[in-house]
Formats: C-alpha cells, sequence, structure tokens
C-alpha cells in the first residue's frame, strides 16, 4: 500500500508542491536515516529550525543548525539524519518541481556534494525565510481558491530570497531593452507575434535579442512568452466559464492541441484537469 505521509518512507512525491515540517525528536519514530542515493525527481529546500541535523557521511560529513538552507536539485544524493549529539532537529522544507526562468535563483554560492548550502544568516533573513516556508505550508494544504498559485507564489518569493542573501550575488538592473520585449510580449500576448517583431519594436536584430534576452532573464524569450501566456489562462479558467478552446484562443494559441501540450508542461495537468481541481 502506498504511504500517503511525506515523513515517512515510500511516500511518491509525483506533485508539483509540496511543503511540511519534520519533527524529529531522539528515539521517536521519525528519527531515522533519509537515504535516496538517486535523488529525487524535483528539487528540495530545507531550513533547519530547531536543533540539528547532519548531511552525509565521513569525509563529507557537516553538520546544520538553525536558520541554516539547504537545496537538493534532482539526482543529488539524499543522506541526512539527526545529529547523535542533539536532541532534536526540526527542519522545514518544500518539495518542488522549478519552473524554466528560476534556473539563476537555484544556483547558489556554496555546493557539497551536489547539494547548495547557505549558513550564517542573521536573525532578520532567516526570520523573514521561516515565515515564507511555513506561508507556503499553510497555503498549500489550505482549501481557499488560487492555493496552487498562492503557493508557487509564495515559493518563488522564498527562491528570490535565498538568492539574494548569496555572498555572490550583485544587484544588476535589467537592460532597459529586456524590459521594452517584456512589455511588448504583455501587451499582445493574444496575438500570433514572431521574434522579428518584438525584436523591431526594440531595436535590434532577432539574434541580439534572443541573446541578450537569454543572458538577463536566464530563459528564452518563447520560454518567458508561455509563462506569461499561461499565467493569464490559469485565471481564465477560474474566474471565467469560457472554453478551453476559447481560452487558448484568448491567449494566444490557434491550435487547441499545442494549447493543451504547452499548458500540461507548465502546470503539470490539462486545462480541462486545472479547472475541475481549483473548482
Amino acid at each position: 500500500m502506498q504511504n500517503n505521509d511525506p515523513l515517512k518512507p515510500g511516500y511518491n512525491f509525483n506533485a508539483h508542491l509540496v511543503a511540511g515540517l519534520t519533527p524529529i525528536i531522539e528515539g521517536d519514530e521519525l528519527d531515522f536515516l533519509i537515504e535516496r542515493p538517486g535523488g529525487m525527481k524535483g528539487y528540495i529546500i530545507n531550513m533547519t529550525s530547531q536543533g540539528e541535523g547532519t548531511i552525509f557521511s565521513g569525509e563529507q560529513a557537516f553538520d546544520v543548525k538553525a536558520g541554516d538552507l539547504l537545496l537538493f536539485p534532482p539526482s543529488a544524493e539524499h543522506f541526512y539524519q539527526r545529529q547523535k549529539d542533539s536532541a532534536s532537529w526540526f527542519h522545514r522544507w518544500v518539495y518542488f518541481r522549478p519552473r524554466a526562468f528560476w534556473n539563476d535563483w537555484l544556483n547558489w554560492q556554496e555546493q557539497r556534494n551536489g547539494v547548495f548550502v547557505t549558513q550564517n544568516l542573521d536573525h532578520n533573513n532567516i526570520e523573514q525565510i521561516e515565515r515564507l516556508f511555513i506561508d507556503i505550508e499553510y497555503a498549500a494544504k489550505s482549501d481557499m481558491p488560487y492555493r496552487d498559485d498562492l503557493a508557487i507564489n509564495l515559493l518563488e518569493q522564498l527562491l528570490i530570497r535565498c538568492k539574494t542573501v548569496q555572498p555572490d550575488v550583485v544587484s544588476k538592473p535589467i537592460d532597459p531593452r529586456v524590459i521594452e520585449a517584456m512589455n511588448y510580449m504583455t501587451q499582445n500576448l493574444n496575438q500570433d507575434f514572431t521574434l522579428e517583431d518584438i525584436a523591431d519594436h526594440t531595436c535590434l536584430s532577432s539574434s541580439r535579442l534572443g541573446h541578450l534576452f537569454r543572458d538577463e532573464m536566464k530563459m528564452t524569450i518563447t520560454q518567458w512568452r508561455d509563462d506569461q501566456r499561461i499565467s493569464r489562462a490559469k485565471q481564465l479558467l477560474v474566474t471565467t466559464n469560457y472554453s478551453v478552446n476559447h481560452i487558448g484562443r484568448i491567449v494566444g494559441y490557434t491550435d487547441p492541441l499545442y494549447f493543451s501540450r504547452v499548458f500540461k508542461r507548465k502546470a503539470g495537468l490539462s486545462p480541462k484537469r486545472y479547472r475541475e481541481q481549483i473548482s
């Protein structure tokens, strides 16, 4: 029988976002070694809120304490447990499948054995980051309207805040021509515009704009456009009674099958299933 408790072995993390708190106390039922040699399909971001844990073993082992952050990319080995001299280890976590434009947020400065690590944060940052973990868990487990979108939005805030506390991050404004390109696409989401149309609007060649956009946004123009279109489609699926095909046309997809494929790739389920789930 499949385990439905994500805190225990055998749980199938076949979802786009799962969040929780693992309260480990010496000798209790959760006091065991987590070992996943092949990692997972998605990412896990983890924050210690109380006590200490030990990550890995032997020469690769290191301990984490309250306020320390871990980010396990897909396929990174999972090997962690309560630190043997600590009476407890409480850690908050979020499992998620990332969107394409999150790539830059998911690369931190320090990495140990394939796992990103951030330690020695000040009290203010720790407090704000833990609050986001709590809010994500609450939103993901609630029955409120738009709970999935709200949880994803909070996760984006969490990832951005974790990225901003990295020692190597330097604040850099987005190139105004990239902003112009994004504004053009936002204002014309329902139009069948081409890369050449956007390039003409920004007074750049298609090749130059494509490279510049990718350097600045860490994703392609097509990926960014599709993210915006699918975000708008989600809103329409929830707030209107329009047919799925009509919503696809409203956000710029003339081919309903292509719209469904893009939507499922971005949202994890079909437009029809998304509407049923939210409703």
